[in-house]
């Protein structure tokens, strides 16, 4: 993953899971949140060259429409697979994943689902990536 803007949704999804683990950092800017996380990763020189605008933009746009995202999700969800029984990282890559594709900027739905299952890949086995892919296409 050397592409910036992939670069960025990584850092989103690692800051929505880094979020749901502890409920503290919710008080602390965006900025904060993604800086931890730059500062302790391995593609710190790469992303430090850009501005996280888009990174900025994908999280602030999953916190301002997190009800719709949920309900979506809830709605491409088969009755086997629960919200309460997901995964908590798979959920921090669906809201994102969800965000784009329905409240983000235009871009292209396959690019936007390869970008997720990209990122899923690099933390799941391919039932969960799947199920990743299944519920996008859905969306």
């Amino acid at each position: 993953m050397s592409n910036i803007k992939s670069l960025q949704r990584l850092l989103v999804v690692q800051s929505i899971y880094q979020l749901s683990i502890n409920k503290d950092a919710m008080d602390f800017p965006v900025t904060n949140i993604f800086d931890q996380i730059i500062e302790n990763s391995e593609y710190k020189k790469s992303i430090s060259k850009s501005n996280l605008n888009f990174a900025k933009q994908i999280f602030l746009g999953v916190k301002d429409n997190s009800e719709e995202i949920n309900r979506d999700l809830r709605r491409a969800l088969s009755n086997n697979n629960k919200i309460k029984n997901i995964d908590p990282l798979l959920l921090a890559i669906f809201h994102p994943a969800i965000y784009e594709l329905k409240y983000g900027p235009k871009i292209s739905k396959k690019v936007v689902i390869s970008e997720y299952l990209i990122i899923a890949d690099k933390f799941f086995s391919s039932k969960e990536i799947g199920l990743l892919n299944g519920v996008l296409d859905n969306i």
